[in-house]
């Protein structure tokens, strides 16, 4: 037996000061007498001195002594061998999407691994606790910590392992942390890994089994315009050691689009093109074979993309820069020019800055000073050229052989994003009430216009300024990735109102509630499918994720079997201590009844009766 709090045990000392006020306590024997009134005061008259006498042993002092031994045993908490003790499990439960293959004629991997688990607790000798904890970039803790049994099955219904390659160690940590000193460490997977390659303390179960698979690794829906039709590129790959022959089937909204078949040799790859009508909103994509290990990655839901035109208005004087910008926008996808109140992007002359609001970016364009002595100053420059490579805007741009004509002193404060030893050739300004863009050249005198950089750093712009639009940029995403857009205020909504809208992500019946604001940030989302975005007023949009990971699509490496741990576990009991709060108050409750007894009696003895 042993004790939760020992310091109790020091209550114990109540026991030698209860017999020693016994033993040492002067009693009188009753005394009857015919009236009490003649006695006087000599009544309450008491001997001087103790003596010992012989212990009486009365129901006073019993009970007085099973009322201390009662309340010491309250405060110390005995603890009776092993009975309060349970076996902590815990458990990290490999949220891989491997873990839904399935063998031909079994169960998946999943449902083995559950039945493994049921086994592994149905074989303990004692009642235990369980924590269930998913793998993941950030772990979570799918049941605990230390809950019953029941609770925990419960609790497996919800796990549906969908995860793209990752690491297992966050998850073991939080698994070791949470075991502490009292608990058992077990990892269910479908691949056995190789010693000294997990922790020590931990037990690992794998289920897995060598599988082929097919998968879809790209998925792609693009828009033409022009034809008003839709164009669709798959990339299949065959994960297995031997050809395949498969059908690839694509609907929208259960009527059959297309059906084609294809031919890929053993762990080769394919690549599929087809054309499709405009206007069919989202599809279902999947590939039938019989060597198929895996569901999840042979389906892929898309939705079509939408036009995001950029509206452009070029400002600039009738001349050959005019021209250049003219003829450039023309060959970008998706663009329109239009006047002023109805852009997205104004190309100007540099010597006004901008006055407008963020939702128009600008660009100016040189000579700064437009004034015949500052133009005849200007330098022309041939490099070399320090580019920022990491700004989107100079994405592929070499400037290799460029002359860089009608550089002038920038008067205003910018940040470099193209220079000549220290002077910005092209910058974004600060402080501008917009995404302002100013080119310290002169395209009159430079050779830019002409050179292979120009069409890129024009495209460049007009991609950037379309991603930059309210709504959606893209509607088709891999799992594991965020997806942000800005947010559009409603018709006569402040920029106040924005930031304190609330959306909701809606799949398959599920919602979450997400922050609005400028900017909209979600999560990479932990699921498939087709995703819903709304808002107070209904739809504001959809986008679909697909699972497209060729390397956890690749079931060939699985397989069963048990590693032992590498390190003798700490201690495999976990304390209990809810199920002694009702013996505590039930020891309390028998003290108070003890005293009250005790008081019953005392108020019984009556040293003289008249």
């Amino acid at each position: 037996m042993t004790f939760a709090n020992p310091l109790g045990l020091l209550g114990l000392l109540a026991v030698p000061v209860i017999l020693g006020i016994h033993l040492f306590h002067r009693r009188f024997p009753p005394l009857e007498v015919a009236g009490l009134h003649l006695w006087a005061a000599e009544s309450e008259v008491r001997l001087a001195g103790r003596r010992r006498d012989r212990l009486p042993i009365t129901a006073t002092l019993l009970l007085e002594l099973l009322a201390a031994l009662l309340m010491t045993m309250v405060i110390s908490q005995p603890r009776f061998g092993e009975l309060d003790k349970v076996t902590h499990l815990v458990v990290v439960l490999d949220n891989s999407a491997s873990m839904q293959g399935r063998p031909a004629g079994r169960a998946d991997f999943r449902t083995q691994a559950i039945s493994a688990l049921e086994d592994r607790i149905n074989g303990l000798q004692r009642h235990c606790a369980v924590t269930l904890i998913l793998t993941g970039t950030r772990p979570v803790m799918l049941a605990g910590p230390a809950v019953e049994w029941d609770q925990a099955k419960a609790r497996l219904s919800q796990w549906n392992p969908q995860a793209t390659r990752h690491d297992f160690a966050p998850a073991w940590e939080l698994a070791r942390q949470v075991a502490a000193e009292s608990g058992q460490l077990l990892f269910l997977t479908d691949y056995l890994p190789d010693e000294g390659s997990f922790p020590s303390e931990m037990e690992v179960l794998a289920v897995g089994s060598p599988l082929g698979n097919l998968a879809f690794t790209t998925a792609v829906w693009d828009y033409d315009a022009e034809s008003a039709t839709g164009q669709i590129a798959l990339r299949l790959s065959n994960l297995s050691g031997q050809d395949v022959r498969a059908r690839v089937i694509g609907r929208s909204q259960g009527t059959e689009v297309f059906e084609k078949s294809v031919e890929i040799p053993a762990r080769g790859k394919s690549a599929l093109a087809t054309t499709v009508p405009g206007g069919l909103g989202r599809m279902e994509i999947e590939v039938i074979s019989a060597n198929d290990g895996l569901a999840l990655d042979s389906r892929v839901e898309l939705v079509e993309p939408k036009l995001r035109p950029v509206a452009v208005a070029v400002l600039l004087p009738d001349g050959r820069a005019r021209e250049l910008f003219q003829r450039s926008l023309s060959a970008v996808p998706n663009v329109a020019l239009t006047g002023v109140e109805e852009a997205d992007l104004i190309i100007a002359d540099s010597s006004q800055l901008p006055e407008m609001g963020r939702d128009v970016w600008w660009l100016g364009v040189g000579p700064l000073d437009p004034g015949e002595p500052a133009r005849k100053a200007a330098k022309a420059v041939v490099g070399p050229y320090v580019v920022e490579r990491q700004n989107p805007l100079l994405e592929g741009v070499t400037l290799s052989g460029v002359v860089w004509a009608g550089v002038q002193p920038v008067p205003h404060q910018v940040t470099p994003l193209v220079t000549v030893g220290r002077t910005p050739l092209l910058s974004q300004l600060k402080g501008a009430p917009t995404v302002a863009y100013l080119a310290n050249i002169d395209l009159e005198e430079s050779n830019l216009g002409e050179s292979p950089d120009w069409p890129i750093l024009i495209s460049n712009l007009i991609e950037l300024r379309r991603g930059d639009l309210p709504g959606l940029n893209r509607w088709n995403y891999r799992l594991g990735e965020g997806v942000a857009f800005r947010l559009k205020p409603a018709e006569n909504e402040t920029q106040q109102g924005v930031e304190g809208r609330t959306l909701t992500l809606r799949l398959d019946g599920e919602e979450k509630s997400i922050s609005g604001g400028t900017t909209v940030a979600i999560q990479p989302p932990a699921k498939c499918g087709f995703f819903e975005i709304h808002d107070e007023n209904g739809l504001l949009d959809r986008f679909a994720v697909n699972f497209e990971d060729s390397e956890e699509s690749n079931l060939r490496e699985l397989s069963a079997g048990n590693r032992a741990p590498r390190q003798r576990q700490v201690s495999a009991q976990y304390q209990v201590d809810p199920k002694y709060s009702w013996i505590l108050l039930a020891a309390t409750m028998l003290v108070l009844v003890v005293l009250l007894a005790n008081w019953w009696m005392l108020g019984r003895a009556r040293p003289v009766r008249s």
